[in-house]
Formats: C-alpha cells, structure tokens, sequence
C-alpha cells in the first residue's frame, strides 16, 4: 500500500462508525419527534424537573467519547420531558416562537448541507435571496432594497443595530 492510502485508511472522520446503526437511530430519533409533537395536546404545558433530573447537568466533563445513542438517550430521558412550555398550544405566558415540525425538518436539511451564505455559488444562497424578495414583496419594499434571513430575533436585533450604527457612521 503507498503511503496515500495509508493516510487515507489512517485519517480521523466525522462519519458514524456504523452507518446501519446511525440510519436505525435516526429512525427512532425522528418517530419520537413525531410522537413528541403528536401528542403535545395531552401533556401538562409544563411540569417541574426532579431534582435527579436538574443533577444529570451537574456531571463533570466527560474524558471520553459516548457513543451517539446514549447522548441521544440523555436527551430523550433528560431534554425532551422538560421544555420552557412554547411548542404547547395552552402556553400563553411569553410571546416567542415556537418550534413546528415543518420547521424542524428545514433545520435539518440545513445542517446536512452545511451552506455558508456568507458567499459563494450555491443553491441555498438564492434560497435566501428569493424569500427575502418575497418579504420585500409582501410588505411593499423596494426591490433595491437589501436584506437576509437570520436565525432568530435576537440576531435580528444585533443586524438591525449595526446597521443603524454604519448609517449613523456614514460607512457600509
């Protein structure tokens, strides 16, 4: 063998080890979703975390990797059960967005492409080009004008400040 496909057989990869299990685990990982969001009508909008639960985030720094169905694990035991309460059609407390599954899909899709928007000649670029077109559209901007999609209000609110801050500066 040359040294190239030594290298090649040697490299550290990102890649599940197995991709049969990784394909088993996403299964389940996406009809617990489903199950999750099915049934959200019949759980309490939120309950309190016990005490064993709220100590699981108290662990110390693991020395060495997990394999992903146990992370999965933690989180399904650990995560899941306990959330702020949006997702639940009786939460009326704060105004914030909540998660759908459409949505969730689209995250996901996202993250098994990677794009970066920061540049570059790829289809998810015109993606956001094209929606942000449409919103220029909708709310009567010009088509001169510029803008992006963001991944929430808060990086919202940081964009809509610099942005003030260049045009008070007078730079772009």
């Amino acid at each position: 063998m040359d040294s190239f496909q030594e290298t090649a057989t040697t490299d550290e990869t990102l890649d599940p080890p197995d991709w049969t299990e990784m394909g088993a685990l996403s299964h389940q990982v996406l009809d617990d979703a489903i199950a999750y969001l099915k049934d959200v009508r019949e759980r309490p909008v939120w309950r309190e975390m016990p005490a064993e639960v709220r100590s699981f985030f108290s662990a110390p720094l693991p020395r060495s990797p997990a394999p992903v169905a146990d992370v999965y694990d933690d989180v399904a035991r650990n995560v899941m059960p306990y959330p702020m309460g949006n997702i639940h059609p009786r939460f009326w407390s704060w105004y914030m967005g909540a998660s759908n599954f459409t949505g969730a899909l689209g995250d996901f899709l996202a993250a098994i492409q990677g794009s970066n928007l920061g540049g570059g000649n790829h289809a998810a670029a015109l993606v956001d080009s094209q929606v942000v077109n449409w919103m220029k559209e909708m709310v009567g901007f010009p088509a001169s004008a510029g803008g992006t999609l963001v991944s929430g209000g808060s990086m919202a609110n940081i964009i809509g400040l610099t942005v003030a801050r260049n045009v008070k500066a007078g730079v772009d």
